[in-house]
């Protein structure tokens, strides 16, 4: 039973977490690890983001809203900032998982409207080097 003088000060709980605590204590490593450091994860994000992206998108919101929901699901925080071009864009967009910014991933992004008037979306999660070779080559 919990009586009114036994409430917990709210400020004491969040002064004890550290930053990556919960990955720490629940993320395994090795070919479990669903980390951005581990090819595994990038391959199946990859994957992911070609099969959402396989269907009609009538806005570039709707298709950046879907790219930015496929990567939440790998704790990926794509930033809100972006507003997307109606006519089509290529961008690289450095994105985070967990909350760390330093595991050198991004998303590169390729959008534009068919002649049907819908937009056909391109989008691959990687590192720098991955992301210049697309950017110099294209798709």
């Amino acid at each position: 039973m919990r009586y009114e003088d036994d409430a917990i000060d709210s400020s004491e709980v969040i002064g004890t977490i550290q930053k990556g605590q919960a990955i720490d204590a629940h993320e395994p490593s090795g070919e479990d690890s669903i980390s951005v450091l581990n090819p595994n994860v990038v391959t199946e994000v990859n994957f992911r983001l070609r099969n959402e992206l396989n269907e009609i998108i009538l806005t570039a919101d709707q298709g950046i809203q879907k790219i930015r929901k496929t990567l939440h699901r790998y704790g990926f925080d794509l930033p809100a900032v972006y507003e997307p071009d109606r006519e089509g864009d290529e961008l690289v967009i450095e994105v985070n998982q967990f909350g760390f910014d330093d595991l050198d991933s991004n998303v590169y992004i390729l959008y534009f409207m068919n002649d049907k008037g819908v937009y056909e979306f391109y989008a691959e999660l990687g590192d720098d080097q991955r992301m210049d070779e697309l950017l110099s080559d294209g798709i």
